[in-house]
């Protein structure tokens, strides 16, 4: 990906990453509205554009961020979105919970300015949040809270974790673009 040196030398990479109920959503629609030239990313969105290559993508393993043509997909997205150059700020809010997005994703796009932040809070708050969600597939956000919240406790010393138990959406995006743009 050394074509990403040149072209993405103005764009920064604004990753928003964190368990289930912990905002990431919510939040980069906000820093979106907030931050000038911005594009956001919604990793969730496309799940409706990509569909599974192999029988393992389709039943494999079940939350989205394990699912290697909706990884394919977004690098893809990614990359179109940083060779047209008419965007400051990518914005994706996903939850980078293993192995293959810490490598296809994060490692990948190191060459480009980003900001890693990650959203947690208190647990029972998570759990409350997920099942109080609309859209919400409960089951799935349960099943994987404990392992998503360990790998995140365990990877990506770099990245700056919020807090969001007791704020407000707006207040964590105020944060987020506080240190970005200074």
């Amino acid at each position: 990906m050394a074509i990403l040196k040149t072209i993405g030398e103005t764009m920064k990479i604004i990753w928003i990453d964190g368990t289930f109920g912990s905002g990431k959503t919510a939040v980069a629609n906000v820093v979106a509205k907030k931050m000038r030239n911005s594009y956001l990313l919604e990793f969730d969105a496309l799940q409706m554009k990509y569909k599974p290559t192999s029988i393992f993508d389709l039943f494999g393993e079940r939350y989205p961020e394990s699912k290697k043509y909706l990884i394919d997909g977004l690098i893809k997205e990614m990359l179109k979105i940083i060779q047209e150059g008419s965007y400051d700020y990518l914005i994706i809010p996903i939850a980078l919970i293993n192995d293959d997005c810490n490598e296809r994703l994060v490692n990948s796009f190191a060459n480009i300015e980003n900001y890693h932040f990650i959203l947690t809070a208190a647990n029972e708050i998570l759990y409350q949040r997920i099942h109080t969600q609309e859209k919400r597939d409960v089951d799935l956000a349960e099943t994987y809270m404990s392992n998503a919240i360990m790998y995140l406790n365990n990877h990506y010393s770099d990245a700056l974790r919020i807090d969001t138990s007791d704020m407000n959406i707006d207040n964590v995006a105020e944060e987020i673009v506080k240190v970005i743009v200074g």
